[in-house]
């Protein structure tokens, strides 16, 4: 692989990743020195192509170990249809774009996102118990997690047993270094929502606690779609340990004022999880 092969094989893995150009650049490299290496105009010294990789949240091992296998531009293709159809709740979408005999692990955890959104938004478990294991064993041999293990996590929350998905959660609360890239604080912030919402559903109610302090402490006035799941589910954590019903009202009425600001996605998100986990 020659140098203007490896400028373009980098701003395969950026955009994947969902970063721009900005927030990979540093006191030690700039706008232009990333262009001009992505688009095979120059070659980055050996440390400015280590801050490079490390703007992607990746180790140099992991970046090299993508080569020859990572389908960037397919599985963020997949990706974003993957989004789309999530956000419509399309059930026979969603299934149509199961990879049939994955080859790779990108391909496989593709896979278990879809297959655990699915159980999310219809109660259909489509999950085995081997993407079980591959998902289990994927997040926790990955001692220093990138922004991708991260999104990983907070998608196949489904898959995984709910003590890992509690120790995963806590140790996430902890890596701070997440938070200095704004997008890098979008995906802690939304991850760890999942991460409370799944407690929530799953009557793990001590470590739906525990989240919520944390979450209270992070999250900002401009979090507004996370802070308005938080604000919703305190009160479904709420009911679901008193078991008031006078709660209910106040939940529905919620979800209304959602449906009122245009905010119909998540209003319905929110709902079909409250109807496939009661």
């Amino acid at each position: 692989m020659n140098f203007r092969e490896l400028g373009a094989f980098y701003k395969k893995v950026r955009q994947s990743r969902g970063y721009s150009i900005g927030d990979v650049t540093s006191h030690y490299l700039s706008k232009s020195q990333i262009s001009k290496f992505e688009n095979g105009n120059s070659m980055l010294l050996l440390d400015g192509f280590m801050h490079a990789v490390a703007g992607l949240n990746m180790t140099m091992s992991e970046f090299f170990l993508t080569i020859g296998h990572f389908e960037a531009g397919n599985l963020h293709t997949f990706g974003e249809k993957l989004k789309d159809l999530i956000n419509v709740q399309d059930m026979d979408g969603l299934k149509g774009l199961i990879i049939q005999k994955p080859r790779t692990n990108e391909k496989r955890i593709f896979n278990i996102k879809i297959k655990c959104a699915i159980r999310e938004l219809s109660g259909q478990n489509l999950l085995t118990d081997a993407d079980s294991q591959f998902i289990d064993k994927y997040l926790t041999d990955h001692e220093e997690w990138t922004a991708f293990d991260i999104d990983v996590f907070g998608m196949c929350l489904e898959a995984l047993d709910t003590e890992l998905v509690y120790q995963l959660g806590k140790q996430l609360t902890k890596k701070d270094k997440f938070r200095i890239l704004p997008y890098n604080a979008y995906i802690v912030k939304r991850t760890l929502v999942n991460v409370y919402v799944y407690m929530i559903l799953h009557g793990r109610f001590i470590y739906a606690d525990e989240f919520e302090k944390e979450l209270d402490s992070l999250l900002k006035s401009t979090d507004t779609e996370e802070k308005i799941a938080v604000h919703i589910f305190k009160k479904v954590l709420k009911y679901r340990q008193e078991k008031n019903p006078e709660l209910l009202p106040e939940i529905d009425q919620d979800l209304q004022n959602l449906k009122n600001l245009g905010a119909f996605g998540l209003a319905r998100m929110i709902d079909i999880f409250l109807t496939n986990y009661k």
